[in-house]
């Protein structure tokens, strides 16, 4: 440690003041609003861990986000350069939502806890959060003495409108490395971040941009969404910083940060050249419309979604993405014969379910029975309105509305198909009779026999509630796509559970397999109420188990950890001693993400003393 490091420190200490001169400014200022709110650097900090509704809360809500989070802290754990390490991502609030701990690592950060600045002082995730910027807290800048032996490198992430919406941090007990690692944190972000804005802007023209042409191949580039008539829908945080003086107030429109006009510029980006364009202080920029950016918010193997797109085209399902089609309830199975019978004889069908009961399986495996060397075009209707039906869906199909050229398909809409509107019940009120008036093509189809039929109208539904789709606002519409009406149970209704887990897991991992005990505690699990639910679960149990036989035990174990009270089990409960040693046991056990040998190791005791107190 410096000297001058060395006094800073005495004089936080033993005086209770900050001498600015000597350290960076983020730390001296940080040091000076901890001092401020009155917390002592001598004393123990606060130790705060949210509820379990509270963290399933702010885990639920942060659930878009965390979903980009995780792969990035899974590829930090392999990039670190030696062990002693935690890796963890926090909300705008520092309350820890996700953390990877190397089994060295010998401090605390447990899920739920709190590490928000006027909490815990100066560290890594609270002042990154407080001030917007990413930062290393080394060792004895940390404001609690109890905290110097760790070195902290955060930093925050933001949203497209500008928002913290998250920070990730590196915390180490060893000073190696710490420019490498801070700038694996950084990179973390960022690609959260791109991540973010794509997603955000799906249905909007994104450019690229940067002062020097070469760059435009970089991570380091501004990027903008924009709508068509040229308003700014959001900025990555480059862009933000190139053009903060003139992305004040709001409706900013690309004339407000560029000279000329929006349209004769957009034919020139939507065909992909580069161009040159100046904003107001004159300052000149390369800018090219963003690649094609492939996502697939669901786990599937099957779906390529187009971010500018509300048409997607479904691939021809693989072999393994078959297998996972599980029919065995008796009453999915009579729904779905009856579904592809009505299919066949022109009929609407328009499934009915709440999210996460497979409709969208359903309707793969319709349009494998009826049009399976077809086009099958998926249309997402809660991205939808005028503009997309018209310019996008009639265009791809090649039935225009209205009198005037056809754009290019690039589905051939001779050999028909599928049409699948997605979510149907969430299309915008003004985009209803656009679709309708397409419709009219498809429907009419009375006069042709099964053979002669070219298109088949597929539908679902983001809910359940008949009165909702059929009372609503829609109620025309929804009476002409439900020829058929074919309804899905939820996941507890239905009798195929053990299939369903089954088939899931064989796709997801060739080492491991469940007994049935396993299956029926996952039928037993409170919070798998969904097909997403139960996907997202077997993905977890695969990759914190052991290969092999996945039992009862182990579903408890590593499903129910997480959930697990830091109060004292029925056997210690009432003896005071064995209530502070058992809650102990079971933080660690947390801690540990249900590593029983892990946590014993740690605890220094046996693991049947672990199972013991965590069950």
């Amino acid at each position: 440690m410096s000297p001058t490091l060395l006094k800073s420190r005495s004089d936080l200490e033993e005086v209770g003041t900050v001498n600015q001169s000597t350290l960076p400014s983020v730390i001296a200022n940080s040091w000076q609003r901890t001092l401020n709110i009155g917390l002592d650097p001598l004393s123990n900090p606060k130790n705060y861990v949210v509820s379990n509704t509270d963290l399933h809360h702010r885990t639920e809500k942060l659930d878009s986000v965390m979903r980009f989070i995780r792969p990035e802290l899974e590829l930090l754990s392999t990039q670190m350069a030696g062990p002693n390490f935690l890796i963890g991502a926090a909300d705008a609030d520092g309350v820890v939502l996700d953390v990877i701990i190397d089994e060295e690592f010998r401090s605390c950060m447990p899920l739920g806890s709190i590490w928000a600045e006027n909490i815990r002082g100066t560290n890594g995730f609270g002042t990154a959060i407080f001030t917007g910027k990413s930062c290393l807290v080394s060792g004895q800048e940390h404001f609690f003495k109890s905290d110097v032996g760790l070195s902290c490198m955060a930093a925050p992430i933001f949203d497209s409108v500008g928002k913290l919406v998250a920070a990730i941090d590196i915390s180490s007990e060893v000073t190696t490395h710490l420019v490498h690692t801070t700038a694996l944190a950084n990179i973390a972000a960022q690609n959260v971040e791109d991540q973010i804005f794509f997603h955000a802007h799906v249905n909007e023209i994104i450019i690229k941009l940067h002062p020097r042409r070469a760059f435009l191949t970089t991570k380091n580039v501004g990027m903008i969404a924009l709508g068509p008539d040229g308003q700014v829908m959001g900025t990555n945080s480059r862009t933000r910083e190139l053009f903060k003086a003139l992305l004040s107030g709001s409706d900013i429109f690309y004339s407000d940060i560029f000279m000329g006009r929006f349209e004769p510029i957009l034919k020139h980006i939507l065909n992909n050249e580069t161009i040159q364009i100046k904003d107001w202080f004159e300052n000149e920029y390369f800018a090219v419309l963003v690649p094609t950016f492939l996502a697939q918010t669901k786990p599937s193997t099957t779906k390529i979604f187009l971010p500018t797109e509300s048409v997607y085209h479904l691939k021809k399902p693989t072999e393994q993405v078959i297998a996972r089609r599980v029919f065995v309830d008796e009453g999915v199975r009579q729904n779905l014969r009856l579904g592809q019978k009505s299919a066949q004889n022109g009929l609407p069908i328009m499934i009915i379910g709440g999210p996460g009961t497979g409709k969208n399986t359903i309707a793969e495996e319709i349009h494998a029975h009826v049009n399976e060397e077809q086009n099958f075009i998926v249309f997402d209707c809660s991205n939808a309105n005028v503009d997309s039906i018209e310019s996008r869906l009639a265009a791809k199909i090649g039935s225009p509305i209205h009198d005037g050229a056809v754009q290019h398909a690039t589905i051939d809409p001779s050999k028909g198909g599928t049409l699948y509107f997605d979510r149907i019940d969430l299309l915008p009120t003004d985009a209803a009779p656009t679709l309708s008036s397409l419709l009219n093509r498809f429907l009419h189809q009375r006069n042709l026999s099964p053979s002669e039929l070219k298109w088949t109208i597929l539908s679902s539904t983001e809910t359940d509630d008949f009165n909702t789709i059929f009372n609503g606002a829609h109620k025309n519409l929804m009476d002409r796509l439900s020829g058929f009406s074919l309804f899905l149970p939820k996941l507890k209704n239905r009798s195929d559970l053990h299939h369903l887990s089954y088939a899931m897991l064989k796709s997801i991992s060739s080492q491991h397999s469940l007994s049935k005990d396993a299956v029926d505690e996952l039928g037993n699990n409170a919070t798998i109420k969904n097909l997403y639910d139960l996907d997202w679960s077997l993905r977890t149990l695969s990759t914190q188990h052991h290969e092999g036989v996945i039992r009862a035990e182990g579903v408890t174990r590593i499903l129910g950890i997480h959930a697990l009270e830091l109060t004292p089990c029925d056997k210690c409960l009432g003896n005071f001693s064995k209530e502070s040693n058992c809650i102990n046991i079971r933080k660690v056990m947390r801690d540990c993400n249900g590593n029983v040998a892990l946590a014993a190791r740690q605890l220094g005791v046996s693991r049947n003393t672990v199972y013991k107190h965590s069950t």
